[in-house]
């Protein structure tokens, strides 16, 4: 079925085009989730989305459609939070994973959800990968992965087959696509978890605000570092704590200036200074630290 109808309300450029409803923004990506789309009509959704930008209503759409599409993961009762993992390293070290292992220390169950590789960066995945922490291969084994009790990184490609192919399109367009936005909203195991939703562009966090109020979320809203979910070594950024209540709490800006232990960002030299942080053998860097425990504070007891 075509999707010319939709296009012709996005793809008026920044200023012409116009927002998808919800249930208009549901009809296209299901049809698009679903690979009925034709290659041009779907690089024509990409290009239009990337000018345009999405609107609430329609990352609201999207979402409908995209939600019976995740294999929806059963970490119990346990407080819980998500970590969207996308970008990885390009400049400095991706301190996800340090992160992720903080948070488990202190006591909750750590997901890490996103891609596996990035021909320029280096990812989450290849850090766990050298670390030997859990790696979700099936929805099945998650149960098991759960004993070890350490951060379990889990591919888009397992939870969401239908949107890594959407992500995969980037390789043939040569640009993020709206997939990019989504499967940093994705919350694998469902209501009560917390995410973390990390920023770069200064338009989405009211709206990413609204979207999470909207959906009755527990949800984290912060300006990542280089695309991932953390603090600088520098700057701890606001933390905004978005309650599913729609109570809200704020975290203050702090900044640092000290020394960093990751003189290098490959996968092995960084895994290599994770796990010595994480065993008391090099000092963690203040911001992850506090990082770390202000999510405690405000988002330990659900």
């Amino acid at each position: 079925m075509s999707i010319t109808s939709f296009l012709k309300i996005i793809g008026r450029g920044s200023k012409g085009s116009g927002d998808l409803d919800r249930q208009q923004a549901q009809a296209v990506f299901s049809q698009i989730l679903s690979g009925t789309v034709s290659d041009l009509e779907l690089g024509a959704f990409c290009i239009a989305m990337r000018i345009k930008g999405e609107s609430v209503s329609e990352l609201m759409g999207f979402m409908d459609a995209l939600q019976p599409r995740i294999q929806v993961l059963n970490a119990g009762t346990h407080p819980c939070i998500v970590l969207p993992s996308y970008n990885g390293a390009r400049k400095q070290a991706n301190l996800t994973p340090l992160l992720a292992g903080l948070l488990s220390d202190l006591g909750f169950t750590v997901i890490v959800q996103g891609i596996e590789k990035d021909q320029t960066r280096v990812t989450s995945y290849e850090i766990f990968q050298v670390l030997g922490w859990p790696i979700l291969k099936s929805p099945n084994e998650f149960g098991a992965l759960l004993q070890n009790k350490q951060p379990i990184f889990c591919p888009l490609g397992v939870i969401s087959p239908d949107l890594k192919r959407l992500l995969d399109m980037r390789e043939q367009i040569g640009l993020r696509n709206t997939g990019h936005v989504l499967a940093k909203l994705i919350n694998p195991v469902g209501q009560g978890a917390w995410q973390i939703s990390n920023y770069t562009h200064p338009e989405y966090p009211e709206k990413l605000k609204e979207y999470f109020q909207f959906r009755r979320a527990n949800a984290i809203l912060m300006r990542g570092s280089e695309g991932e979910p953390t603090a600088s070594l520098q700057r701890l950024p606001e933390m905004h704590f978005l309650f599913a209540n729609n109570e809200g709490k704020t975290s203050a800006e702090e900044k640092y200036l000290e020394f960093n232990p990751f003189t290098d960002i490959d996968a092995k030299s960084t895994a290599l200074v994770t796990e010595n942080i994480l065993s008391g053998k090099i000092t963690c860097p203040t911001s992850i630290m506090r990082q770390a425990n202000v999510i405690s504070s405000m988002a330990g007891v659900i």
